[in-house]
């Protein structure tokens, strides 16, 4: 995939220039300029690279990096002068500046430059990408412990409860209404349990506990079981959803992991479009040495304020007493324990995109 470059320069000539030269050696260029342009672009498609110049109108470079960053750009940034000084060197740099380059400096050093920040862009998202599968891989230990530990008390919690029921029925007549008391108690208690038992199920999840052993699978035929599964809840709140996934596709990959995933991007769509009697669109391709499962709805969306946030385990937007907020973390586990990654996008025309990309398979 061609490196994507966003070149920031109020002078026309030199910016479409410089733009023909990289679009020739393969970069992607998207041409700002001025400050206030370059922050939409960047808003509308993150470039991999930013080439900005340090003395443009209005904003000048040094205060669109600091936008840039603020905005949480991850890229890389590389300023760009007709006249070197010092001092707006260092304060790029300050603020993350990958390098401080001169316009007069010859192309083959400047794409040498470009080369070495995406270098750097890649070495720190695998850093951080590392970072957060030891950290899955930790909850997934505790998870493991914690599991052996609770689940056995609950399992006897939950026989006992049969058991209270069965007692009820030994119980006189005249004691009816606190039988049906305390069968109701019983059964409370006992889907409790059971909920205790898949929240710690989750956990493990979101450690990336799966079988990891791929095998040859129709993704086709694995949506549909699991929009077969969920039929009924299909139909009663008048939902369509678009199996788009071509039949003949087959994949090398873990079934488990496939039906995990799947089932959670399915679920979390069917809760947006709850009530609205909407649509759900599940497609997925391979090639390019990637396999993509993607999820769409027309429902509301997520709010801005909360989006960042949607991956976090216990996290949701939903009702707490019937969602434990463990879905997506355990989907987007399962993704990152097989090197791939699960990404959320707000739909113009409204509605969520969930795709999830799984390289090597």
């Amino acid at each position: 995939m061609p490196i994507s470059v966003l070149l920031v320069d109020d002078e026309p000539l030199y910016a479409a220039l410089l733009a023909q030269r990289l679009t020739s050696r393969d970069f992607t260029v998207t041409v700002a300029a001025d400050g206030d342009e370059a922050l939409r672009a960047a808003a509308a498609s993150p470039p991999d690279l930013v080439l900005l110049d340090v003395n443009l109108p209005g904003k000048n470079g040094l205060e669109v990096l600091a936008d840039l960053k603020g905005a949480g750009f991850a890229g890389e940034a590389l300023m760009l002068t007709g006249q070197a000084g010092v001092e707006s060197a260092v304060a790029g740099m300050k603020l993350g500046a990958a390098d401080y380059l001169s316009k007069s400096q010859d192309f083959g050093e400047l794409v040498a430059a470009l080369t070495r920040a995406y270098g750097r862009k890649l070495d720190r998202a695998e850093s951080v990408r590392v970072i957060e599968v030891d950290r899955l891989a930790a909850l997934g230990r505790v998870a493991e412990g914690a599991a052996h530990e609770i689940n056995n008390p609950v399992t006897v919690m939950t026989t006992l409860a049969g058991w209270i029921e069965d007692l009820c029925d030994d119980l006189p007549g005249s004691c009816a209404e606190t039988a049906t008391e305390i069968r109701q108690s019983a059964r409370q208690i006992a889907g409790q349990g059971t909920r205790i038992k898949s929240v710690m199920l989750n956990l493990l999840k979101c450690g990336g506990r799966f079988d990891p052993r791929p095998s040859n699978i129709r993704p086709h035929e694995a949506v549909a079981a699991v929009l077969a599964d969920r039929a009924g809840r299909i139909r009663e709140l008048g939902i369509v959803c678009d199996n788009a996934v071509p039949e003949a596709l087959v994949v090398c990959f873990p079934p488990g992991a496939l039906e995990l995933v799947g089932s959670v991007l399915v679920d979390n769509a069917l809760d947006a479009v709850e009530g609205r009697g909407g649509r759900v669109r599940i497609e997925a391709t391979a090639g390019d040495g990637a396999f993509t499962l993607s999820v769409a709805d027309d429902g509301p969306g997520i709010a801005e304020a909360v989006a960042g946030r949607i991956f976090e385990p216990f996290f949701s937007t939903r009702d707490s007493n019937t969602r434990s907020g463990l879905g997506l973390a355990a989907a987007r586990g399962v993704a990152r324990g097989l090197g791939g990654d699960i990404t959320y996008e707000h739909r113009p025309g409204g509605g969520c995109l969930f795709t999830a990309r799984f390289p090597g398979f």
